[in-house]
C-alpha cells in the first residue's frame, strides 16, 4: 500500500493546503522541502491525535473502516468509497485558492481528503487490472488512534465550548432547532504550532529523523484496534424459521432414476440447462419440493458430479457414475452435493438469481471463484453457533470486499425485473447484493445447511461441517423394509437405501412422493412399470427376486400372478385410441347421412345402426357440412 510521501507527491496540488493545515511554513521553499517537512508534521502522533479528535464522529467512521477493511486493509475501490462518503472535488491549485474546499468540504470524503488522510491511486486489484481505489496511507495509518472510543477530554471541552456559544446565540428564539444534528462537515480544531525549520528531504525508505528543533517522538503507539469485532452480532432467534432438511438428496435420487427410465429432453440456455417443458411436467409431482429452481440446481450439480450427462439434447443418468452416490450414507452424499455446487462451473449461480437476466455473452465471471469467495467471507464474519443477519453481512460485504465476484462494475450485460441494464456501482445491491442472498437461500438453502428466516440465517451441523471442510456427520436412518400390498402397492420409507429406490423405480410405476418426512414414496408394481423395466433390460424373473429380497416377505398373489403373466414377454398386443362418434336419433336419419357423398367422406366405420366413426380432424368440417344441409349438430367432446 503506499506510504504517506506517495500520497504528497501523487496529490501534489494539495500542498500548499496540506503545509497550512499541518503547521508547515511553505514560504519559497521547494516542493521537496515541503514534502520532506509535511511527513515529519503528519506523521507525528500527537499532531496526527489532535487532528484525529477535531473529526466529526462520521469521519472517525470512515477512517475506521478503512484502517479495519479486511483483506483489503488501509484500502476501499474509489467509486464504491465515493458511493458511500460522497464526491471529492479534485481541483488544481488554482481552483483550490478560487474554491477552497477545504474551508467548506461539501462531503466526508472531501473533508478526510484536504487533510491528506485519505488519498487516491490506481493498484492493481483481481485478475491483476488496475483499479482506482481510496487509501490511508500505510505509515499513516498505523499512527491513527482508532482504537479511541471518543474524543480526547481537549476535544471534548472544544465541543462544550461550541455548543455553549451556540446556545448563548440562539437562546431567545423558542422554535430553534438547536436538538437536530448538524449534518454539515465539522471544522477540524485549529491546527497545532508550527514545526520548526525545514528539514532537508529523506530518502524514499527513511523514516524522518527528529532534530533539536522536531518534537521528540512521543511512546509507542499500540496497534489499532477495530472498535467492534469483525464479525456481525448474534441474533437471539430467527423469525419465522424455515428450517433446512436434506430433501435434496431424495429428489436427486428421483432425478436419476427419471433420467434412467425417461428419454427427458433438455434446453440449453444461456449460462444454463434445464430440462424441457414436458420432462418438467412428468418429474414435477414425484418431487418432494416442486421448485423448478431447486431443480435445475440438482440437474447442473449432477452434470458437475459425473452422474448426469447431455448428449443430443437429451438428459441421462450415468449409472455407473451414480450408483457409488446411491449407496453411500445420507450425510456422505450431502456432502457430495456439496462439493459439487463447490467446484461447479456448469452452475453459473448469478443466472438463476431471481429478477436478473443475465444476456448471452453479458458474464465474464467464474461462478466457482466467487462463490469460494463469498464462502471465505462468510467464515470471516459471521458466528457459526447462532443467526445473523443477511442485511447486515451484504452491507459489510460491500464495504469490505464489494469485488468479491468483479473486478470493475460496467463490463457485464444484466438487466433487472424492469428489462433494465444495471451497471454501475450504485447497481451493487441488485447484482452482486442479491447474489450474496441468493447463495443463502438458494443453494445453501437447497443443500440442507442453514435455516432461513426473515432476513436471518444460521448454520446447521451439516453447514457448519461444510464452512471448516469436515466430514458430515453420518446420522441413522430407520431401516424399514418396503412393503409390497396385496393390490401391487410398493411404500418405501426416505429413510430406506437410496440405491434401492433407483433400482425398483425402474420398473414400477410411480404413485407419488411423501407429503411429509413420516410419509413413504408410493409406488405400483403393474404391467406399465414391468414394460418399462422390460425396455431397459430387466426381465421379471429379476423382478420377482428383488421384491422377495427387500420385502422379506412372499409376494402378494394378485402380484406373482402378474409377473407370472408376464414372464417370457407380452402374448399379445392391442392398441387404444379415443374415437369422436357421429349419433344420430333414428336409423332413417344415419341411412340417409350415408348415401350423401359430401356428407359420407368425412365418415369412417359404421358402428351400429345409429353410430359411426367421425374421421381424425374432421369433425368441425362434417358440422360446417351437416349445418348446411339443416341437420342440427349437438358437439359433446
Amino acid at each position: 500500500m503506499p506510504n504517506l510521501e506517495h500520497l504528497l507527491r501523487e496529490h501534489r496540488e494539495l500542498l500548499p493546503v496540506l503545509a497550512q493545515r499541518w503547521g508547515v511554513k511553505a514560504g519559497k521553499r521547494s516542493e521537496e522541502d515541503i514534502i520532506a517537512a509535511l511527513q515529519i508534521a503528519m506523521l507525528d502522533p500527537a499532531r496526527i491525535e489532535s487532528v484525529y479528535d477535531s473529526l466529526e464522529a462520521k469521519a472517525r467512521g470512515v477512517i475506521q473502516s478503512l484502517v479495519g477493511a479486511k483483506p483489503t486493509k488501509n484500502q476501499m475501490i474509489a467509486a464504491i468509497f465515493s458511493a458511500m462518503n460522497g464526491q471529492v472535488r479534485k481541483l488544481g491549485a488554482g481552483g483550490i485558492e478560487r474554491e477552497k474546499p477545504h474551508e467548506k468540504p461539501t462531503t466526508t470524503a472531501e473533508l478526510l481528503y484536504y487533510w491528506g488522510l485519505v488519498g487516491f491511486t490506481n493498484l492493481p486489484g483481481p485478475g491483476a487490472v488496475l483499479t482506482k481505489v481510496a487509501y490511508i496511507p500505510d505509515d499513516l495509518a498505523v499512527l491513527l488512534p482508532t482504537h479511541k472510543t471518543g474524543y480526547s477530554a481537549k476535544a471534548l471541552a472544544k465541543e462544550f465550548d461550541d455548543d455553549e456559544i451556540e446556545h448563548h446565540d440562539d437562546h431567545d428564539d423558542d422554535d430553534s432547532e438547536d436538538d437536530q444534528p448538524d449534518e454539515r462537515p465539522r471544522q477540524a480544531a485549529a491546527p497545532p504550532p508550527e514545526p520548526p525549520a525545514p528539514v532537508k528531504a529523506t530518502p524514499k525508505k527513511a523514516k524522518p529523523t527528529p532534530t533539536a528543533e522536531t518534537p521528540p517522538p512521543a511512546a509507542p503507539i499500540p496497534e489499532p484496534v477495530a472498535t467492534e469485532s469483525a464479525r456481525l452480532g448474534r441474533l437471539s432467534a430467527l423469525d419465522n424459521p424455515r428450517p433446512a432438511d436434506t430433501s435434496l438428496v431424495d429428489d436427486f435420487t428421483t432425478l436419476l432414476a427419471f433420467l434412467q427410465v425417461t428419454a427427458a429432453h433438455a434446453e440449453i440456455i444461456p449460462y444454463s440447462a434445464r430440462l424441457d417443458e414436458a420432462a418438467r411436467k412428468q418429474i414435477t409431482p414425484h418431487l418432494i419440493v416442486k421448485d423448478p429452481a431447486r431443480l435445475d440446481f440438482a440437474l447442473l450439480i449432477g452434470v458437475t458430479a459425473g452422474m448426469i450427462e447431455f448428449h443430443d439434447s437429451k438428459a441421462y443418468c450415468k449409472r455407473t457414475e451414480a450408483r457409488r452416490w446411491l449407496e453411500s450414507p445420507r450425510g456422505t452424499q450431502l456432502q457430495m452435493l456439496a462439493d459439487a455446487w463447490l467446484k461447479s462451473s456448469e452452475y453459473v449461480d448469478l443466472a438463476h438469481v431471481p429478477a436478473l437476466t443475465v444476456e448471452d455473452n453479458g458474464y465474464a465471471g467464474v461462478p466457482e471463484n466467487a462463490r469460494t469467495e463469498a464462502l471465505n467471507l462468510i467464515t470471516e464474519l459471521v458466528p457459526m453457533d447462532a443467526p445473523w443477519s443477511t442485511d447486515e453481512f451484504i452491507a459489510r460485504v460491500f464495504e469490505m470486499q464489494p469485488y468479491f465476484q468483479r473486478a470493475e462494475f460496467d463490463g457485464w450485460y444484466i438487466r433487472g425485473a424492469d428489462n433494465k441494464y444495471l451497471k454501475g456501482v450504485e447497481n451493487w445491491d441488485a447484482i452482486d447484493g442479491a447474489l450474496l442472498d441468493f447463495y443463502l437461500t438458494g443453494p445453501l438453502y437447497w443443500l440442507g445447511l442453514v435455516t432461513i428466516g426473515d432476513g436471518a440465517v444460521q448454520f446447521n451441523g451439516y453447514g457448519r461441517a461444510f464452512m471448516n471442510r469436515e466430514a458430515f456427520p453420518i446420522r441413522a436412518e430407520p431401516d424399514e423394509r418396503p412393503i409390497l400390498e396385496s393390490d401391487g402397492a410398493l411404500k418405501v420409507g426416505r429413510g430406506y437405501s437410496r440405491f434401492e429406490r433407483f433400482q425398483l423405480a425402474r420398473f414400477t410405476s410411480w404413485v407419488r412422493p411423501p407429503a411429509n418426512p413420516s410419509e413413504p414414496y408410493v409406488y405400483r408394481v403393474d404391467a406399465a412399470g414391468i414394460q418399462r423395466g422390460a425396455g431397459q433390460g430387466i426381465q421379471t424373473d429379476q423382478i420377482d427376486t428383488f421384491l422377495k429380497r427387500v420385502t422379506g416377505e412372499t409376494l402378494p398373489q394378485y402380484v406373482s400372478g402378474l409377473l407370472g403373466n408376464w414372464r417370457g414377454g407380452a402374448q399379445t398386443s392391442v392398441t387404444m385410441e379415443r374415437l369422436l362418434v357421429l349419433r344420430t336419433n333414428s336409423v332413417e336419419a344415419m341411412d340417409a347421412i350415408l348415401k350423401e357423398p359430401g356428407l359420407r367422406r368425412y365418415l369412417g366405420a359404421r358402428l351400429g345402426p345409429t353410430d359411426v366413426i367421425v374421421r381424425a380432424d374432421q369433425w368441425e368440417a362434417l358440422q360446417k357440412a351437416l349445418g348446411d344441409s339443416g341437420v342440427n349438430v349437438d358437439v359433446r367432446l
